[in-house]
């Protein structure tokens, strides 16, 4: 294939993809109104992998490295008392080796809390289309599932270089990548959520 060709080719493509993208803003206009951000993205390992260290409280993992010094010190109550009682010498193990292994994991802990929210509700369906407008945030999907969340009832704003997660609590959230969004769109997207939630 020559140049011109390929060239014409990727310029055939993106034209279709412009004109495709023009068609689901023009159809969320008429289905929302107006409309300020708007985005759709399977749910895939990276996307669950980016959103998981967003999700939960940042101080979460704390949790886990006190289950470590409970059962840590459990163990060194039991050993040391001269009477040694084998459920509290068992338990304090159990807790002790369940914190250790939450905390070198925690990443895969966040991942697996994630999968219990909306944004893996369907191993199936992973097609998810979420449109921002001044007073909600609406997903379409898992399938025919449309879900509104009010702007006014945000609990949680967390972003990263990966991406934005709003959290609604109830393992409601809806996540925008920034693999499928501009810079400076997931920068005004973080603003103007920031603001609603502080209103």
């Amino acid at each position: 294939m020559s140049k011109a060709n390929k060239s014409k080719r990727r310029y055939t493509v993106r034209t279709a993809d412009i004109n495709a993208s023009c068609g689901v803003i023009e159809q969320d206009k008429k289905k929302y109104g107006a409309i300020l951000f708007q985005i759709t993205y399977d749910v895939d390992v990276d996307i669950t992998k980016n959103a998981a260290p967003l999700y939960g409280s940042p101080h979460s993992s704390d949790v886990a490295i006190v289950m470590v010094g409970v059962g840590i010190l459990g163990l060194a109550m039991t050993l040391a008392m001269g009477v040694h009682n084998l459920v509290l010498l068992i338990a304090s193990l159990i807790i002790a080796v369940s914190g250790s292994t939450a905390t070198r994991n925690w990443e895969n802990v966040q991942a697996w809390a994630l999968m219990g929210t909306n944004l893996g509700a369907s191993e199936d369906d992973v097609r998810r289309h979420v449109v921002v407008t001044p007073e909600q945030i609406i997903i379409e999907g898992p399938g025919a599932e449309t879900t509104c969340y009010d702007l006014h009832k945000i609990k949680r704003v967390r972003h990263n270089a990966n991406g934005c997660l709003v959290s609604f609590g109830r393992g409601k959230v809806a996540y925008f990548p920034a693999s499928k969004m501009s810079v400076d769109r997931l920068r005004e997207l973080e603003h103007f959520l920031e603001e609603k939630k502080v209103q």
